[in-house]
């Protein structure tokens, strides 16, 4: 990265909500995660999303002070309940998701002091999930002309999105994030080769949509990232399963923070890559976790 990044607020925009599984609720909702990361990493972020004006919407207020997460921007809605996830389980720990809609973060406004607090340079992070509904999306492209620095977690929730909505996004990012299925799917638009490896079609989704970074996570064989003229990879850490709910967005705020601090790729995926490792050995989204945790997976490699 050739601009400084180093001290700029994040915004995490788009849904929160609560994760239901069998027996539990658990605060959820990639934008949420990734904030409540970052502010375990000591980064300012803050998060713009939208909660009923119910006592679902009040527990995540409540949860987000518990994290310092900074919600000034995140709205009440008095017609809207706050967002529900049913999540089903496999036996390897992976998760399927029935998001309901429509939801109050579908309804995100821009907020009325925004401009003036948006007037300093930021970071911005968003999905393509909060894009379904037109107002939240409408909101997502104001900021969007905005953000000094964005960055697409693209995380395809069907059917939920469009190859033109997404197509738009990654336009107007500068770095995305994708899973392998996601890449797989993004690599079929562009008319790569079926067999194309991971490293050649980051190098040509990076130039296709003009990104300077296109970051990759493989699940149990790792990450890669794209960062122009070098492909950097990671092979991932061998952990126990509890559930991968969370942890692509744990990745991502750790990736986010070494980053910012001026690390190299290479720190930056490996740290990424231990985060996501440790998390996916908790239940829920945003375990409490230390630096001697994710340093504990390095050292067991």
């Amino acid at each position: 990265m050739n601009k400084d990044i180093s001290n700029l607020p994040v915004l995490c925009f788009g849904e929160t909500l609560w994760d239901i599984f069998e027996n539990e609720k658990k605060p959820g909702g990639a934008p949420m995660n990734v904030a409540v990361h970052l502010s375990q990493f000591g980064i300012d972020s803050r998060l713009i999303s939208r909660v009923g004006d119910d006592v679902l919407g009040d527990q995540l207020l409540h949860f987000l002070k518990s994290k310092k997460v900074n919600a000034q921007l995140l709205q009440r809605d008095h017609q809207h309940a706050t967002g529900v996830v049913n999540v089903t389980l496999a036996s390897n720990g992976d998760a399927r998701y029935d998001i309901v809609f429509p939801s109050a973060w579908d309804f995100i406004e821009k907020p009325a002091h925004a401009d003036q607090m948006m007037d300093e340079p930021f970071i911005l992070v968003f999905g393509s999930l909060a894009s379904r509904h037109e107002i939240s999306r409408n909101t997502l492209f104001h900021l969007l002309d905005k953000a000094s620095l964005t960055l697409f977690d693209v995380n395809f929730r069907a059917p939920h999105y469009t190859r033109e909505l997404v197509e738009r996004l990654l336009h107007r990012s500068n770095i995305a994030k994708v899973n392998e299925h996601e890449m797989a799917i993004i690599g079929q638009w562009i008319g790569a080769n079926h067999d194309e490896s991971f490293e050649n079609l980051a190098k040509q989704v990076a130039e296709t949509y003009d990104l300077l970074q296109v970051i990759v996570t493989l699940g149990a064989k790792g990450a890669l990232v794209n960062a122009g003229e070098k492909v950097v990879t990671h092979p991932g850490f061998k952990v126990k399963v509890a559930d991968t709910v969370g942890s692509g967005d744990s990745f991502l705020a750790a990736y986010l923070s070494n980053l910012m601090s001026g690390e190299s790729v290479e720190k930056c995926l490996e740290l990424a890559s231990a985060t996501g490792a440790y998390v996916a050995t908790q239940h829920g989204a945003v375990p409490e976790y230390s630096q001697s945790d994710v340093l504990s997976v390095m050292n067991n490699k």
